[in-house]
């Protein structure tokens, strides 16, 4: 048994697949599985991966699948992973060689279910140099699981998670969807019994591609709408919602309000526009229509969010549209 799994999407990944795969093969904690689940890539990214499971030996494993999308290749992943923590790098990424021996010699420490560490978020320029940018999300410890709530870095790939808590407890990635993060995370908060937060940055993320707001990328900014009810639904079933309802209320507006509106702000198409943001006011009045009173609302935040409604939205969105976009 492996004492940490690495799941690695892989789809189409054959510009920037082997330097990822360059620092998995070179980790320090030798007791480490690769579980590399090709998404039905149709570019060299396989033979890329055999490379490296003939010249590792042991290290990597390769799962091969018709193309379903990144949730549906990590949820493979985790069924097929066999380590007693599980971490996740995208293809396109690389990590520090000690990362995954540094984050598990602190996670058996304490027995924590969690373990977080920084990142560097970087951009390749044209010349070859790497330019380092502005990190995102609120790194840091968490007091408790409603603390995880507030502000926090959703994406998996800075994250080492007890398999247990994620098999026991049924966590998947809603497939079919982008932003599938951002419900994964949410629906482990209540299986968290600790966690720990580590300040090194072990990952080397990068930014990716453009701002363009396409006809397709349009279209996929409503898949909010499916995540928010995929997590609301988990915590329904699971009886979790009452404990976790103010939490709930307060990371869900913002995400409506702040980072979504401001992608619909970005939608150049006027109806596909109107329709998401009144989308997202009718999610909120069916949800939460109390919301101006949630306690965690203070501050700036709590002023943007009593101040915005269905009339200004559109003005609003637009100019967060463009400090997002520039």
């Amino acid at each position: 048994m492996a004492k940490v799994s690495i799941i690695v999407p892989v789809y189409n990944s054959e510009k920037y697949l082997e330097k990822c795969l360059e620092s998995l093969a070179g980790q320090t904690l030798k007791e480490l599985e690769v579980v590399l689940v090709n998404d039905g890539s149709t570019d060299s990214s396989l033979e890329i991966m055999e490379s490296f499971s003939k010249k590792y030996s042991g290290r990597f494993v390769i799962i091969n699948k018709e193309n379903g999308g990144q949730a549906s290749a990590r949820n493979m992943g985790i069924k097929q992973s066999s380590g007693e923590y599980i971490g996740f790098v995208d293809s396109d990424d690389r990590v520090d060689i000690h990362m995954f021996e540094e984050m598990y010699n602190h996670a058996v420490v304490k027995n924590y279910d969690l373990v977080e560490c920084h990142y560097h978020y970087v951009q390749e320029l044209e010349d070859g140099t790497i330019k380092e940018l502005a990190t995102r999300g609120d790194i840091r410890q968490h007091e408790n699981r409603r603390d995880m709530f507030i502000n926090p870095m959703a994406s998996p790939w800075n994250k080492l998670y007890k398999r247990s808590v994620l098999i026991d407890g049924n966590i998947t990635f809603p497939e079919g969807l982008i932003y599938e993060d951002t419900s994964f995370f949410i629906k482990s908060i209540p299986f968290i019994r600790s966690s720990y937060y580590m300040e090194d940055k072990f990952v080397y993320y990068y930014l990716r591609g453009n701002s363009t707001m396409n006809a397709n990328k349009s279209r996929r900014v409503g898949d909010i709408f499916e995540v928010i009810e995929d997590y609301l639904k988990f915590y329904k079933e699971n009886n979790f919602y009452e404990e976790y309802k103010t939490e709930i209320e307060y990371f869900t507006v913002k995400i409506l309000l702040c980072s979504s509106l401001s992608r619909i702000g970005r939608i150049e198409d006027r109806a596909l526009e109107k329709e998401f943001r009144y989308k997202t006011f009718d999610m909120i009045d069916k949800y939460f229509k109390n919301y101006k009173k949630n306690p965690y609302f203070t501050g700036k935040i709590g002023m943007y969010i009593r101040l915005i409604n269905r009339k200004n939205s559109k003005y609003i969105g637009k100019a967060l549209g463009k400090i997002m976009k520039g």
